[in-house]
Parts: structure tokens; sequence; C-alpha cells
């Protein structure tokens, strides 16, 4: 199926577009397009990432939870004052004020909370957007690659599955799509990938690339992108990739698909890179 059959432009930025961005207003009301695209000589016009975009002031990003231009993958020049060091998976973080870089290049790029960060402010849940899932994985499958952190996905996954059994048993009527599911499954272990699966009975929420869930306390925190979240559209620094000769989008080390459920597009979470695989495709190694 061609990508402009599924109702979007290539590399299109445009808000509401799938593979468009999640755009902001700024102080004024407007939106921000500025240096969206560059032309060159023979009037071709490319997107442009925000890597290789000049170096933004350190405190114009937001907090990765608020309403305001979060700007993922831009850069900045120097840390900010009193950041400390965080350590996640053997990746360094600097932290300061709510946000999150990473060093690149002799610069630092702002990034997304790493996976399990709980929200250090209270939240307003309507900034939120409630995914939908074209389906849930009621049966536990293991995959070639072995290290720590795919293990802890691994054990959360077998807890998920089992628990998405019970329901599924219980009620009949209870849509887990399972031939979907393995369907995407099957795709993920010839890619590589590795997938995160998500409860049928609880509420997930995306903002700017981010997947948060919601505890019995109301408390929320950034969780691992999982298999099978609907999203309509993408943040700035979204890469296209090629996997076996077909396109896919990738967001920090989560792969998208193209796909459409119950007659509408969406961009469907498929998977997660790491280790060696990641190496090829990571922009900020």
């Amino acid at each position: 199926m061609s990508r402009e059959g599924l109702g979007y432009s290539s590399d299109s930025n445009t808000s509401g577009t799938l593979a468009g961005r999640e755009t902001y207003r700024d102080n004024g009301g407007n939106y921000r397009y500025n240096d969206d695209f560059r032309v060159d000589n023979n009037h071709n016009m490319t997107r442009v990432a925000p890597r290789h975009r000049e170096p933004m002031p350190w405190d114009r990003p937001g907090h990765f939870y608020g309403d305001h231009p979060h700007y993922y993958g831009y850069r900045i020049h120097n840390l900010p004052p009193s950041w400390r060091r965080i350590s996640h998976w053997g990746v360094d973080y600097y932290y300061y004020n709510g946000i999150y870089y990473r060093s690149y290049g002799g610069s630092y790029v702002i990034c997304r909370p790493p996976f399990g960060t709980s929200l250090e402010a209270a939240i307003n849940r309507a900034i939120l957007r409630s995914i939908r899932f074209a389906y849930f994985v009621d049966t536990y499958r293991t995959y070639s690659r072995t290290f720590d952190y795919y293990n802890v996905i691994a054990r959360q996954n077998l807890i998920i599955a089992q628990h998405n059994a019970r329901l599924a048993s219980q009620a009949a009527a209870y849509a887990l799509n399972s031939n979907r599911a393995l369907t995407a499954y099957e795709l993920a272990e010839r890619l590589g990938l590795v997938q995160s699966y998500a409860y049928a009975n609880s509420e997930y929420f995306y903002l700017d690339g981010v997947f948060y869930t919601i505890s019995a306390s109301g408390a929320y925190s950034t969780i691992v992108p999982p298999a099978g979240a609907l999203v309509t559209s993408l943040p700035d620094d979204y890469e296209i990739i090629v996997m076996n000769g077909v396109e896919y989008y990738m967001v920090d080390n989560t792969v998208y698909r193209t796909t459409v459920f119950e007659g509408q597009p969406y961009l469907e979470v498929l998977g997660q890179m790491y280790g060696s695989l990641y190496s090829q495709y990571n922009v900020y190694r």
C-alpha cells in the first residue's frame, strides 16, 4: 500500500497528517512552522530534521508533561545551570527543571524522559491524548535477543499476556485481535524488533512521542511505547528508515508503520530497536 494512499504527503510536517508532527501555538497564538523545510537550487523541498537546525537557548523547551513546545531532537550548545546527571540503563542524561538532555557531537540534544519516569508535577489530563490499540497480546512470545533491558520487558510481557488472556476467557466478545497481534509479532521478529505489550483494560496516553500510563493512585509515568498503539501524528524528530526494503518511521528507538484500522489511517507502534540494530539507525550515536 502506498504512503499517499493512506492519506498523507511524503515527509509532511503539517499538523493533522500522519507523517506530520504535532504543532504548538506560540505566545501569539500562531502555529510554528519555521525552518521545517529546505528548498535547494532545483526547487526540491526536503524536511529539515531538528538535529540539522541551529541550536536553541537551553531554557526554551517546556516540561515533557506540559502543553507547551518540548522541541525533542533539537540541540543546545551548553547545559543549563545546576543540572544533575542521571544514569538509566547505562545512558547518561542531564536533567534540569523537568527537561532531559543527552550529549551529541559536542553539543546536547533535548530528549524524552527515560522509561519509568514519574511526573514530578500535577498534570493536566486534558493535554494528553488517549490512544487506541489495533490489538492486545494474549499470548506470551519469546525473542531471540537477550540483554538486561529486554529481560525486564519480557517479564512484564509475560504478566500482561496472562492478564489479557484471562480477560479474553472471561468475555468472549472482548476483541483482542489475536491474529493481527500475531502478524505484527512475526514482522517485528523478522526485523529484529522487540515488542512491549499493553494491558487490555488500562488507559494509555500519548504526547509528542511519549507514552504514559496511570496507576490506581492517579500517578502518571512514562512507559515503553506498547505494540499496537495507534497515533495520528509524529513529533518533529521522527526519522524515515528503510528495513528489508520497506519504509518505516522511527522516533528514538521506537519503530512505527502505517496501517489502516476500522477504515482510518494511523501510525502503529511496531516495536523497539535495541543493541547493534539500534546502532545502525541511531542518528545520535
